[in-house]
C-alpha cells in the first residue's frame, strides 16, 4: 500500500529489513549503505532497478521525493520490483525438491 519503501535500519550500521517483501508488492526500495544482514539480496535488487541505494537519511528521503514527483520513474522501478521478485521466487520448493532424495531414505 506504499509507492516506496524506505528501509530506515540500513541507514545506519543496523542492517537492512528483508526488501523481497516491498519489492514483491511492486513497491521500489531506498537502501542504505547498511545492508550486511542482507547483502547478496540487496546488490542483486540494485542491479536489476528494483532499490537505490543511498548514503544516509537525508538522501533517502531526497530520493523517496524525487522518486515520487516523477510518476513514471516510480512506475519503472515498481515494475523492475515485480520482475526482481518473480526471478527469485520458489526458494521453499527449491530446498524441498534439493532435500528430496534425504527424506525418501
Amino acid at each position: 500500500m506504499s509507492d516506496v519503501a524506505l528501509l530506515g535500519g540500513s541507514v545506519e550500521p543496523l542492517g537492512g529489513q528483508n526488501l523481497i517483501e516491498a519489492a514483491a508488492c511492486g513497491c521500489p526500495v531506498i537502501m542504505g549503505p547498511h545492508t550486511f544482514n542482507f547483502a547478496e539480496v540487496s546488490e542483486l535488487a540494485e542491479a536489476a532497478g528494483a532499490a537505490r541505494r543511498v548514503a544516509g537519511m537525508d538522501e533517502a528521503v531526497r530520493s523517496a521525493c524525487a522518486m515520487l514527483a516523477r510518476p513514471s520513474t516510480q512506475q519503472h522501478a515498481a515494475q523492475a520490483s515485480l520482475g526482481f521478485a518473480a526471478q527469485h521466487r520458489g526458494a521453499a520448493a527449491n530446498t524441498v525438491q534439493a532435500l528430496a532424495h534425504f527424506l525418501e531414505r
